[in-house]
């Protein structure tokens, strides 16, 4: 029985290791293009500036940043907020077989908990209310021509509207890119 323990956890090990090179390979072979700033809608653009970028690390990881500029008071709930929010920010890729998140969100100030009276909340949340940067690792998975659809979805106080950003990451020839506004 301990053989096969054994056994198995080499297989896995191994597999493992395999699918981390072939992984860093893929990531290896893209160029990244610039960075957009998002261009919104005239009453958000009193309360934030939002701004996604593709960023390539020494180790070939590539990771899609998303900075938001806050103004005038503006605030939201951070992701890594402990109770369950319909406004948390959220980023999403939907299903797509060329690319998918890997890994936990990093924001970057952490936001802290803090507890809020508000009938709305009533309890604990962690507000963010300074300028804010997240960043999630992405796992490529091919290097063909692909175009993937996404979304940025928070809920900005006080104006108490739920925002969605769609944007899109384009493959196109080896360079990597994001497309605002994209024609999904």
């Amino acid at each position: 029985m301990n053989t096969f323990k054994t056994l198995f956890l080499i297989l896995i090990s191994i597999g493992c290791n395999v699918y981390s090179q072939q992984s860093n390979q893929i990531a290896k072979s893209l160029k990244m293009d610039t960075s957009i700033m998002v261009n919104l809608p005239k009453p958000l653009n009193n309360l934030c500036t939002i701004k996604i970028e593709i960023e390539t690390t020494e180790n070939n990881t590539n990771y899609l940043v998303v900075s938001l500029e806050l103004k005038n008071g503006s605030h939201f709930i951070s992701p890594n907020s402990k109770r369950a929010f319909k406004g948390k920010f959220y980023m999403d890729l939907g299903s797509y077989a060329n690319i998918d998140f890997e890994g936990e969100i990093i924001e970057n100030p952490l936001s802290k908990e803090e507890v809020d009276l508000h009938p709305f909340v009533n309890g604990t949340v962690n507000w963010v209310r300074v300028n804010t940067t997240y960043k999630q690792a992405l796992r490529l998975k091919a290097t063909d021509n692909f175009e993937v659809f996404g979304r940025i979805q928070f809920t900005i106080e006080p104006r108490c509207t739920l925002e969605e950003i769609p944007f899109a990451i384009s493959v196109q020839d080896g360079v990597m890119k994001i497309i605002e506004n994209p024609k999904c």
